[in-house]
């Protein structure tokens, strides 16, 4: 279960696991709650693919009754657990019920009636620091309530692990696995020719990821170039992503007289071109429980500079693989400069990537996941490739 398939960091995570474990014999479905599945295609044909919309208003009714028996945000955080699961699952069966997002989906498993299913719920995010953490509940301890219905929850790194059990406290089963990314698939796809070329400079930034200020904290990182820029840096940033602010980055950019050199690439459903290409990635976020781009760029090879929060760190290891600023407009500013003035720092950082890749091993992240679920069903996946198969 998972809110909808765009081009977002946790999608970009759930569509490899649901492949990879179609190819162990798994039966999966991947069901989601909002419209506008844009990755649906990525799926192994294999995975089944359930999207049933919320019911319809029938006709004109006065807003109490509309939004206390049928549609609307309203709808999803009044009703109950139970009755949530009912509408969307009914009575069909599974052996395990996953939530891999929180809000919706989380409320979703938990109101489950089926008592043979375990339930797992990935967390994704730092509790810490997030905001609308109970936006799909009435009450904080209906969000408490429902992570410990689960049999197991799961986090994406340490830090988002002791961020949520200071909030949401002790559960059944709590563990740590790292996010599984398809890292030959993504050096692979960084060899394909970018849409659009990045701004020619000495120092080349991207920033990938949706546009969303309030999380992403791009418009203080479009300040701080254009003020790098205006203290005489030569450099230029690319912003890779779609999102509701890209209107207002737009306008900032224009005010700032930095369309020369601050771009802005729309979504991009292979970001990792824009990547590679670039001298130094930047995560500008606010909070992030992991932050896709980051890990992405080391398995490329390019240096990485983040703002303090706790994905980005624990990747990082406190700044060991990565530059880590304070998370300010400030922060980003004063980092930026130091790489800039210093090339031999930057390259250094390049360097230091190679060090990291045994954090990034597919096998012993996906043969964790395995153990969620009872290990592997077949043999397949010690096949070797050039062996054959008479299975259907």
């Amino acid at each position: 279960m998972i809110n909808r398939l765009n081009s977002g960091g946790t999608e970009r995570v759930l569509i490899p696991i649901v492949n990879r474990l179609v190819q162990e014999d798994y039966d999966i479905t991947v069901q989601v709650l909002c419209p506008g599945n844009i990755m649906r295609d990525t799926l192994d044909s294999r995975v089944h693919f359930v999207y049933k919309s919320l019911q319809e208003l029938p006709g004109k009714r006065i807003p109490y009754i509309r939004y206390k028996l049928y549609d609307d945000e309203m709808w999803v955080k009044r009703c109950t657990q139970r009755q949530y699961y009912r509408y969307y699952i009914g009575r069909e069966k599974f052996d395990y019920e996953v939530a891999f997002f929180h809000e919706k989906p989380l409320k979703l498993v938990s109101g489950s009636n089926n008592p043979s299913a375990k339930r797992i719920a990935w967390v994704h995010i730092d509790f810490a620091n997030e905001k609308g953490i109970t936006n799909a509940f009435r009450s904080k301890e209906d969000l408490i309530e429902a992570y410990r219905k689960t049999d197991h929850v799961v986090c994406v790194t340490e830090i988002a692990a002791k961020s949520f059990l200071k909030v949401i406290g002790e559960v059944p089963d709590l563990r740590v696995i790292r996010n599984f990314l398809p890292v030959g698939e993504i050096i692979e796809k960084a060899k394909e020719p970018a849409n659009t070329a990045l701004p020619d400079a000495k120092l080349r930034l991207v920033c990938v990821g949706r546009l969303r200020d309030r999380e992403k904290g791009q418009a203080r990182l479009i300040e701080a170039v254009a003020a790098l820029k205006a203290a005489g840096a030569d450099l230029s940033l690319t912003l890779v992503g779609g999102g509701n602010d890209e209107a207002a980055y737009r306008e900032l950019i224009e005010k700032a007289d930095a369309a020369s050199y601050i771009t802005l690439t729309g979504r991009q459903e292979n970001p990792y071109p824009y990547i590679k290409a670039a001298d130094l990635l930047v995560c500008s976020s606010y909070a992030e429980g992991y932050n896709l781009t980051v890990a992405e760029a080391l398995i490329l090879g390019v240096p990485v500079l983040s703002t303090d929060c706790a994905g980005p760190r624990e990747i990082l290891d406190n700044g060991r693989y990565g530059m880590i600023t304070e998370n300010s407009r400030e922060g980003l500013y004063n980092g930026i400069k130091k790489l800039y003035d210093d090339p031999t720092l930057l390259e250094e950082y390049r360097q230091k990537t190679a060090e990291r890749q045994d954090y990034f091993d597919e096998d012993e992240i996906f043969g964790q996941i395995l153990d969620l679920f009872g290990g592997r069903r077949s043999a397949a996946a010690d096949r070797h490739p050039d062996e054959g198969t008479n299975e259907t």
